[in-house]
């Protein structure tokens, strides 16, 4: 009745995403298509709820206002279409095809011109290639020619050096002689220097074995010089300590020298010493210990002779009984710990040197890699005598210049520094221990660019030497540019939503670096 027909979005047709696409950005299924008769009932049609309509001349809006609720329209005309329209002009078509025609024509004739001018060209080019081929020719038959004349300028020159040559000779066959006494001296010569290169080679494989030999015996007296060593410093040591002790000794004695003295010079002034009470005091101890349990005998002694108790000197004897088994026992026991510390001293003999010349090696190339990075470290063994489970690798690492070697600890480095000692470490052991393969994992998390980047080049340059172990670096991230091996190899495992089955967890991309 109102002469609305439909809404404009069943108008056309379009894929669903392009249509879905308009709707939601043009409300198009919110704008509806009137005939004339909506025009007049333009003023009906809002009553319906409809805010935007399309007739074939107007475009009317409706919109109403937020605070007082009025309502208010817009109405823009339709012009007339321009581009697609129904009207054709038949003269202006056929005049059109006509001219298409003619250009035809003359495109065809200027292809039959163009293919005769390109007939032309090849014949030419071939014509010139001819002429080229000739040119050549005649150019290397000039060459040869010229080659073949020098060939025979040189003979001629050498015929006639030769032919002066034997002018000036007076006698040929004494040349001959001449040379061949000349040619038998240098075989000789030759001969003679052969042996002599055969006696050098002989004593070449001599001084090196010698030089092997020594260099041996050099490393052995090495480490019998650092034991010896070691052993002058504890020897030090216990000099120094006995000297004190020595000292204290020498204090005491001429302490009790004045005792004594003063001891003496009373006894005199109570009693004179005759001969009798003399040849008593030559017979008693001349140690002071000696003299104090002789002293301890004889106030028993005088005890015993006062007490009562007949029990007494049974115990005695028993405790004296009791007394020998034990300094026995503890004889025995002093045998048994000295022959426990040879054993001791044996085994570890035999082990010991072979733990420091390993822990030398390592810590030649652990101190070369730190060089190489512009630092110092160093690794030792830390030894406790016989106290074995207290042994342990000691590592020393310097990353300033103005600092000193410091014990690799969580007080005095950070973890990034902790880090690149530990993957050095690991890359000194590389050639001395014998493991199918090494894992590493996220080493290089915590550290800078720079100790990261030297670090990578140590680890590839190891782990790329032939007879060594594969060893696989996990780690979420890499720096770019870095210098790769010919036997170094990146796999990077990819997790993610568009993965049919994503694995369980954060990790969205992980990289493998294999050697």
């Amino acid at each position: 009745q109102l002469g609305i027909t439909s809404r404009l979005d069943q108008e056309f047709d379009a894929p669903p995403a392009v249509k879905n696409v308009l709707i939601t950005q043009a409300s198009v299924d919110q704008s509806y298509i009137g005939t004339n008769q909506a025009d007049q009932s333009a003023d009906d049609v809002v009553k319906l709820g409809i805010n935007d309509l399309w007739t074939p001349r107007n475009h009317y809006r409706w919109t109403r206002s937020r605070y007082g609720g009025h309502l208010s329209a817009n109405v823009d005309s339709i012009y007339p279409s321009r581009l697609f329209m129904c009207d054709v002009n038949v003269s202006d078509i056929e005049m059109l095809r006509s001219e298409k025609d003619e250009h035809t024509r003359n495109v065809e004739g200027m292809e039959e011109a163009l293919k005769e001018l390109q007939k032309e060209q090849r014949k030419l080019e071939d014509e010139e290639a001819e002429f080229r081929k000739k040119k050549e020719a005649i150019a290397d038959r000039v060459r040869l020619e010229k080659k073949k004349r020098e060939d025979i300028q040189r003979r001629i020159d050498l015929k006639r050096r030769t032919l002066e040559d034997i002018s000036k000779e007076e006698d040929v066959e004494s040349s001959t002689r001449k040379l061949t006494d000349k040619l038998a001296k240098l075989n000789d010569d030759r001969f003679r220097a052969l042996l002599k290169l055969k006696n050098l080679l002989g004593e070449a494989v001599a001084l090196k074995w010698s030089y092997t030999e020594k260099n041996m015996a050099s490393i052995e007296l090495d480490t019998k010089i650092w034991e010896m060593e070691k052993d002058v410093k504890k020897h030090e040591k216990d000099v120094l300590s006995a000297s004190r002790d020595y000292e204290n000794c020498k204090r005491i004695t001429q302490e009790h020298k004045q005792l004594v003295l003063k001891a003496k010079q009373h006894a005199e002034s109570v009693s004179m010493i005759t001969d009798n009470l003399a040849k008593e005091f030559e017979k008693m101890p001349t140690t002071i210990e000696e003299l104090e349990l002789a002293i301890q005998d004889t106030e028993s002694e005088a005890n015993s002779m006062l007490f009562l108790n007949q029990n007494v000197l049974q115990e005695y004897q028993n405790r004296q009984r009791e007394i020998e088994s034990i300094s026995t026992k503890l004889e025995d026991d002093k045998a048994e710990c000295e022959r426990c510390c040879s054993e001791i001293e044996t085994t570890k003999g035999k082990w010991l040197p072979t733990l420091r010349s390993l822990v030398l090696k390592i810590n030649d190339t652990f101190s070369r890699n730190f060089q190489e990075m512009a630092v110092a470290g160093e690794v030792s063994l830390d030894e406790h005598g016989l106290d074995f489970s207290q042994y342990g690798i000691l590592i020393k690492v310097k990353f300033r210049q103005t600092g000193e070697l410091q014990v690799l600890s969580a007080h005095h480095q950070s973890g990034g520094e902790r880090s690149v000692s530990t993957i050095l470490y690991l890359v000194s052991l590389q050639d001395l221990t014998n493991c199918p393969f090494r894992v590493v994992d996220e080493i290089n998390q915590g550290m800078d660019p720079v100790n990261e980047r030297k670090m990578f080049q140590q680890l590839v340059r190891a782990a790329s030497q032939l007879n060594t172990p594969q060893c696989f670096l996990l780690t979420p991230k890499l720096l770019p540019d870095l210098e790769y091996s010919d036997a170094c190899s990146i796999l990077n495992i990819m997790n993610g939503p568009w993965i049919e089955k994503p694995a369980n967890g954060n990790v969205s991309d992980l990289r493998v670096f294999c050697l």
